[in-house]
């Protein structure tokens, strides 16, 4: 009994050595991934540190790039330059000017004149034919010729310049039926004075 008793004991001293080993060897196993966890953790933390200052350095130049540059040349040189450029344009729109003037002109020189003829018409037996010139103002002066036409004839009929606050009115043309040949005719209205002439398009009208 005693021989079986002692060595009974030994194995418990076996199992109780192996344990504690394990024990030993766990708690090292758990220390280990917690000091890799810590690294990797604090590997990300500078990552990202790194990764925000780039950012923020890449923002910042983009700022400085993004600024106007000044000039690095002298007031007075920079003065002169403007000043160039403002004459420039003011001689170009002078310019600009002059040519739409130029193009507002007859052959003659003179300042070409919008006229409106309206259509004739009919008031008992007389013909009513009116005319104006709109672009111009001027108040006097024969300057309204009416050239009626017809297959066999042409009359021109000369009236006045009217008064008007606005623009140019020719003295309308009053005509007694029984005063042109029976027929189809023409007319239109020729504006020209010292200062302007213009001729109006045409309108029809019949002579019963």
């Amino acid at each position: 009994m005693a021989t079986k008793i002692n060595k009974h004991k030994r194995n418990t001293n076996g199992f109780t050595l192996l344990g504690i080993m394990g024990w030993i060897l766990l708690v090292a196993v758990i220390c280990f991934g917690v000091l890799v966890g810590w690294k990797l953790f604090q590997d990300d933390n500078t990552k990202s540190d790194a990764s925000e200052s780039s950012q923020t350095q890449d923002i910042n130049t983009a700022d400085v790039d993004n600024k106007p540059k000044e000039s690095t040349e002298p007031k007075e040189e920079q003065d002169n330059k403007t000043t160039a450029g403002n004459e420039a344009k003011a001689k170009t729109d002078e310019l600009e000017k002059q040519q739409a003037a130029e193009a507002e002109k007859t052959d003659g020189g003179l300042k070409k004149a919008d006229v409106v003829l309206n259509e004739p018409y009919w008031v008992e037996d007389k013909l009513i034919i009116s005319s104006v010139v709109t672009n111009i103002h001027e108040n006097e002066g024969d300057n309204c010729y009416y050239i009626l036409s017809s297959e066999t004839s042409t009359t021109t009929i000369v009236r006045k310049v009217m008064p008007n606050a606005k623009n140019t009115v020719c003295k309308a043309l009053e005509i007694e039926k029984g005063s042109l040949t029976p027929g189809r005719w023409s007319v239109k209205l020729k504006y020209k004075s010292n200062y302007a002439e213009g001729v109006s398009e045409t309108q029809t009208f019949t002579i019963q």
